[in-house]
């Protein structure tokens, strides 16, 4: 060091000089151009003779391509009277909740009135439901 003059910190040295700074640190070894630039072509390469393969082992898909639609499909279905559907669904609700009807006609089981069947229920009460405590 003592044939060199000190440098101040910080400091790069030139290219022709000698000096070098110990403080400053850098990647000595970079990618080289020409491997990664091969790789590069490589795999354009690769991916145009993939392009002509499929085209080879495929030959009858290019002129599937420009095939027209050939059955047409069913328009959609919209609904063109409201308010007479609202009316048919509520006169078959209504039909459902005020009318007698079997439900299971080899089991016995029928859908009776709402009304009936929420006053049957108070008089009744549910199965197997514990009874309230009286006071």
């Amino acid at each position: 060091m003592a044939d060199h003059p000190a440098m101040p910190t910080g400091a790069a040295a030139t290219p022709g000089s000698e000096q070098a700074n110990p403080a400053i640190a850098f990647e000595q070894a970079d990618w080289p151009l020409g491997p990664v630039a091969a790789l590069y072509v490589g795999v354009l390469i690769l991916i145009v003779i993939s392009a002509f393969v499929l085209i080879a082992a495929y030959p009858t898909l290019l002129p599937d391509v420009n095939r027209k639609l050939s059955i047409a499909p069913p328009g959609p279905r919209l609904q063109t009277d409201a308010e007479g559907n609202l009316r048919r669904f509520r006169a078959e609700e209504e039909k459902r909740l005020n009318g007698y009807s079997w439900i299971d006609k080899s089991k016995g089981v029928v859908r009776i009135p709402i009304e009936q069947a929420m006053k049957k229920l108070v008089t009744n009460g549910i199965p197997d439901f514990p009874k309230a405590q009286q006071q």
